[in-house]
C-alpha cells in the first residue's frame, strides 16, 4: 500500500512539475512580450517676466497658461530647460541667484549663488556645465549640473551679454560689448581650461546660434547678421538684417529665425546662404526672444517691454514660412524663454 502511494505521487509529480515548467517559461515569455505603456509628454513653454517676477508656464499643444509661479523679489531674465537633469534654471538678476525648479511640480528646489548682473546663460548638450553671464562683475560662473555649485568664475576684460556652448560641450562662445561706437566681440572659449582661444570684431549688440560645430551665427542689432567659422571665428558672410536681435533655429537645422527689435518683424533665413526664405513679417509689438517646439512648425515669441505682457504665437509651414496664429496674455516684460517636452510616464 505504502509502494502504491509513493508511484501515485511520483505519477502526479512529474507531470506537475513539468507543466509548472512550461508555465512558468510561458508567462516569461508573455512578460517580455507584453507592450511597453505609451509614452506620455508634456510640452511646454516657460516664460520669464522680467518685471512682474514670475514665470508662466504656457501649455505649447493648447497654448493656454497652465500656472504662473511667483518668485518674491525677483527679476528673472533667462531661463533654460536641461534634458538630462529634467530640470528648468532661472536667473535671477535681483537676487544674484540661479533658481533650480523641478517641472514634475514647477516649483523651486534650490538656488544658486552667482555674480552681478545675471542675462544671458546656457547649458551644453551633455547637461554638464552651465553658463552663466554676470555683466556687472563681468565674469562668467560656471555651474557643474551635477553638483549645483559653481566650480570656477571667468573674468572678462569688457562686458558680456549673450553666450552659446555647442552641443558636445567643447566650446563656449561669449558676445562683449565695447565702449566701442561701431563694433564689439565675440570671443571663444575651451571648456576643458576655460581660456579664450580666438576673438573677432563684430556689429554693435551681437547674439549668438550654432546649429553643428563647423558654424556660428551671430546677429548684430545694428543691422548685420555674420556667420563665423567655428574654429577659426573667421567672418563667412555677412548680411544685412535690420535690427537683428533674438535668434533661434529648428530642430531639423534647416531654418532659422532672427527678430529684429527695432523695426518689430522676423525673419525666416536659410542657415546656408544666410538669405531669407521670404519677405519679413511684421509684428504689432516689439519681438524680442523665440524659441521653436520640436517639430520645427510652431513658433513663440516674447514681446518685451515695461508692461508689455503678450507671447505671440506663429504658425511655420513646410517652406519655412511663418504666419502669425494668436497671442497670449503673460506677466510684464515676458523676457527670456524656454521650449521642453519631458516624459510623464517615467
Amino acid at each position: 500500500m505504502k509502494k502504491n502511494v509513493v508511484n501515485r505521487k511520483q505519477r502526479i509529480t512529474i507531470p506537475s512539475l513539468l507543466m509548472m515548467m512550461l508555465a512558468f517559461s510561458s508567462c516569461g515569455e508573455d512578460k517580455q512580450n507584453l507592450p511597453d505603456r505609451p509614452e506620455l509628454f508634456e510640452e511646454k513653454i516657460v516664460i520669464a517676466n522680467r518685471n512682474s517676477g514670475s514665470l508662466s508656464f504656457i501649455d505649447a499643444i493648447d497654448n493656454s497658461v497652465t500656472k504662473t509661479l511667483k518668485l518674491p523679489d525677483s527679476e528673472p531674465m533667462y531661463v533654460v530647460y536641461v534634458p538630462k537633469t529634467d530640470r528648468l534654471y532661472v536667473g535671477d538678476r535681483a537676487t544674484k541667484k540661479i533658481h533650480v525648479i523641478n517641472p514634475a511640480n514647477q516649483e523651486i528646489e534650490t538656488s544658486i549663488n552667482v555674480g552681478a548682473g545675471i542675462f544671458h546663460m546656457w547649458a551644453d548638450g551633455q547637461g554638464k556645465e552651465l553658463w552663466v553671464v554676470n555683466d556687472m562683475d563681468n565674469s562668467i560662473s560656471v555651474i557643474n549640473l551635477l553638483t549645483n555649485a559653481v566650480t570656477t568664475t571667468i573674468a572678462i576684460d569688457g562686458k558680456p551679454h549673450d553666450i552659446f556652448i555647442t552641443k558636445d560641450g567643447s566650446t563656449a562662445y561669449v558676445s562683449i560689448f565695447t565702449t566701442d561706437r561701431d563694433m564689439d566681440k565675440v570671443y571663444k572659449y575651451a571648456t576643458s581650461s576655460y581660456s579664450k582661444t580666438a576673438e573677432i570684431n563684430v556689429g554693435k549688440e551681437p547674439h549668438l546660434y550654432a546649429f553643428g560645430e563647423d558654424r556660428l551665427h551671430v546677429p548684430c542689432q545694428s543691422g548685420q547678421l555674420y556667420t563665423l567659422d567655428a574654429t577659426s571665428l573667421e567672418i563667412i558672410s555677412q548680411k544685412q538684417y535690420e535690427g537683428a536681435h533674438g535668434i533661434t533655429g529648428s530642430a531639423r537645422k534647416n531654418a532659422l529665425f532672427v527678430s529684429n527689435i527695432t523695426g518689430g518683424q522676423l525673419y525666416s533665413i536659410d542657415p546656408v546662404t544666410t538669405d531669407p526664405f521670404h519677405e519679413p513679417v511684421t509684428t504689432d509689438n516689439t519681438p524680442h526672444n523665440m524659441v521653436l517646439n520640436d517639430e520645427g512648425n510652431k513658433m513663440f515669441v516674447t514681446h518685451s517691454g515695461a508692461s508689455a505682457n503678450l507671447v505671440s504665437i506663429y504658425s511655420i509651414n513646410a517652406a519655412q514660412a511663418i504666419s502669425y496664429s494668436t497671442s497670449v496674455t503673460v506677466e510684464n516684460n515676458p523676457f527670456g524663454l524656454t521650449y521642453y517636452k519631458r516624459n510623464i510616464n517615467k
